[in-house]
Parts: C-alpha cells; sequence; structure tokens
C-alpha cells in the first residue's frame, strides 16, 4: 500500500473517530430533552460507527504487517495513534458525565415515586378512616 493509500485510510480513521465524538457529544447536550427512543437511536448510530472503527482497525492492522517500518508510515501512524488516544479519552468523558447524570435521575425519579406511594398510603388511610366514621354516624 502506498502512503497516499494510508494517508486516505488514516483521514477514514479520523472522520470515523470525529463521527463517533459528535455523537457522544451530542448525547450529552440533549440530555434532558432526550426521549428513549431518541436514546436508542443514538446507541444504534454509535454502534453502526463502532462496527465501521472494527473493520478500519482491521483494516489499518493489515497494513500495519505490510509495511517495512517506513518513517513517514511511522510518523503518519503516530499521529493517528495520539488522535485515537484523545478522542476515545474524551469520549470516555463525556460517556461518563452522561451516566452519572442518568444515575441521578434514577435516584431522582426513586424519590419521587417513594413521595408519591406514601401519599396514596396516606390518602387511603384518610379515606378509610372516614368509611368508618361514615358507617358510625349512620349506626347512631
Amino acid at each position: 500500500m502506498t502512503a497516499a493509500d494510508l494517508t486516505a485510510l488514516l483521514a477514514s480513521g479520523e472522520e470515523l473517530y470525529s463521527l463517533l465524538l459528535s455523537e457522544a457529544e451530542a448525547l450529552l447536550r440533549n440530555f434532558d430533552t432526550n426521549s428513549s427512543e431518541d436514546f436508542e437511536q443514538a446507541v444504534a448510530c454509535r454502534e453502526r460507527i463502532m462496527t465501521s472503527l472494527d473493520d478500519f482497525n482491521g483494516r489499518l492492522s493489515s497494513l500495519a504487517s505490510q509495511d517495512s517500518g517506513h518513517g513517514d508510515a511511522e510518523q503518519l501512524l503516530s499521529s493517528f495513534r495520539r488522535l485515537q488516544e484523545e478522542s476515545t479519552k474524551k469520549i470516555v468523558e463525556l460517556d461518563s458525565l452522561v451516566i452519572a447524570l442518568a444515575r441521578e435521575r434514577l435516584v431522582t425519579l426513586g424519590e419521587e415515586m417513594s413521595a408519591l406511594a406514601r401519599g396514596r398510603s396516606a390518602l387511603h388511610s384518610y379515606e378509610g378512616g372516614r368509611e368508618e366514621r361514615h358507617n358510625m354516624s349512620r349506626t347512631a
């Protein structure tokens, strides 16, 4: 494979990482407004990008095993690996924030459900007591 082929392959890899990073940013940015369907679509999109990245990594590994270690190719690969590491780190950070927000939302929902259950129990107790008083006034 020529240097031009390697450059084109690495450019496609950079584009995939850029897309994956954009999806992670969008998920965080739209966290409060996304419905469960939006979330499922975002996950499906990211899965497709990850599948493409797996294919890309396979092609890159194949190329790296064929390459005899030319200086230009090594420099291009080194530069790409740095970009790959930085992108992966940013994506993990963004996903960690989304997970933290989701956990916080679950805690809040749990507290709200508990409050609703307590309110329902109190109302049921009140209505039950009211029926007893009502029945007692009939017998008197």
